[in-house]
């Protein structure tokens, strides 16, 4: 039943993208499949700032002057499948790079600072090697985008296996701050082999460090503390298809963890970000992403389960909701005085749907 159950779903889906061809109908049948609802936690404000029907999977956001850059994983074209996108102020969208020329960005990337060698400027994007979930077993790729030569792409490196496991399903990427302990070099996690590794300007990428899978798991995202002395981390234990709990822990130059744990969750975390100066009473504190069940194969005629949630971290160590009726939101980012939140909802490598239902929401103080 559950075979025929899916086999019926996809038949049904494909009949009703294809009644639903034009703009306009696509976003009507989707805003119906799709209905996200999203709720604040007094004092706070949400919007829907970019919804379902343009992005597939927005994933992780950098601001660039007056826009923010994100990776939208998603919309395959033969061997490649992401798209390097531009989002302003009021939500409109614009595509940098398109599809057809990116091997998936399905996980994080950077804006290298000018001390990254001659390459300041330029993105730098964890990447699977072609596309397909099979593709997320092989080590992955960094691809090198450069927005002085038209976009022009290559790749840059290739995350050697670590302790006979390959270097896939990576989540990540960040430069560390200039003049920081961690020497100028761009990170990048493997959640299969538990390593974040270090690359350097001449393409040489190394294991930083290697995790206790019992102890601490797979790492997810990282953000450097803001005084750049330690690199803040979120592990899942039981890895991100089987997640038995997260933690936010803090990884020192040496790659030693020092301290406790900044966040505990029995659930998965995604991203993390602190507020800003400014940012009410809450400023200077950890606000993060809760992605509650991560459906696996995504149910494809039917809502995800919105149970995703975005929390804030207290100095006693307590979380406390900012707003809920998310689906699956993997990053969040301060963007001046806003909290910017991308949910890939039901689209995703692994989730085999592939409709545009990802969406981008703005949290602001009441």
């Amino acid at each position: 039943m559950r075979l025929f159950g899916r086999v019926a779903a996809i038949a049904t889906l494909s009949v009703l993208l294809a009644a639903y061809a034009g703009a306009n109908e696509m976003k009507s049948l989707l805003s119906r499949l799709v209905a996200v609802r999203l709720t604040p936690a007094k004092g706070f404000a949400v919007r829907m700032l970019v919804p379902p029907g343009q992005l597939y999977d927005p994933l992780v956001m950098h601001p660039h002057g007056d826009d923010v850059w994100l990776n939208d994983d998603g919309k395959q074209e033969g061997e490649h499948g992401s798209r390097l996108i531009a989002v302003n102020a009021a939500g409109h969208v614009s595509v940098l790079v398109d599809a057809d020329k990116l091997a998936p960005i399905s996980a994080g990337f950077d804006i290298a600072p000018d001390s990254f060698g001659a390459y300041g400027g330029q993105v730098f994007a964890l990447s699977q090697v072609t596309t397909g979930d099979k593709a997320g077993a092989q080590n992955y790729i960094v691809q090198r985008i450069d927005p002085r030569k038209g976009f022009a792409v290559s790749v840059f490196c290739t995350l050697p296996a670590q302790g006979g496991k390959a270097s896939g399903v990576g989540v990540d990427a960040t430069f560390s701050p200039t003049g920081s302990p961690f020497g100028g070099k761009l990170y990048a996690t493997s959640s299969v082999n538990n390593t974040i590794y270090a690359i350097t300007p001449d393409g040489r990428a190394e294991p930083f460090v290697t995790f206790d899978a019992n102890r601490y798991g797979a790492p997810l995202y990282m953000r450097f503390a803001p005084d750049g002395n330690s690199l803040l981390v979120a592990v899942v234990r039981g890895g991100i298809f089987a997640p038995r709990g997260s933690a936010i822990i803090r990884v020192m130059p040496d790659g030693k963890v020092s301290g406790t744990p900044l966040a505990e969750s029995p659930n998965l975390f995604g991203s993390f970000d602190y507020a800003p100066a400014g940012f009410g009473p809450y400023a200077g504190q950890l606000f993060v992403t809760d992605v509650g069940y991560y459906e696996i194969p995504v149910p494809l005629a039917e809502p995800l389960r919105p149970d995703g949630k975005v929390y804030r971290v207290s100095p006693s160590g307590k979380f406390e909701l900012v707003a809920s009726g998310f689906v699956n939101p993997w990053d969040l980012r301060f963007i001046k005085q806003s909290l910017w939140v991308s949910d890939v909802n039901g689209d995703f490598i692994y989730g085999h749907r592939e409709i545009p239902d990802g969406f981008i929401a703005e949290i602001t103080l009441q």
